[in-house]
């Protein structure tokens, strides 16, 4: 199984050195909305300060394959 690893970006850069193994590019990228998802219900106050936030998924030699943007909360 490949080894898929999630990077937030904005402001500052939060990198994922330990990554997941998971099945396909399919399941990264769920497993990227999930944690979207958890990252702005668990810290809302970051992301509700206007800024533009991403979550990047990366191969296991960091190049990136998707990015999804963070949506701060309404």
């Amino acid at each position: 199984m490949p080894r898929f690893h999630f990077e937030v970006r904005g402001a500052e850069r939060f990198p994922d050195p330990e990554g997941v193994m998971l099945r396909d590019r399919a399941s990264a990228r769920k497993e990227a909305a999930r944690l979207s998802a958890a990252l702005v219900r668990d810290y809302p106050e970051v992301f509700a300060e206007g800024r533009s936030w991403s979550l990047c998924i990366l191969d296991e030699e960091g190049r990136t394959l998707e990015t999804l943007a963070i949506d701060p909360p309404p």
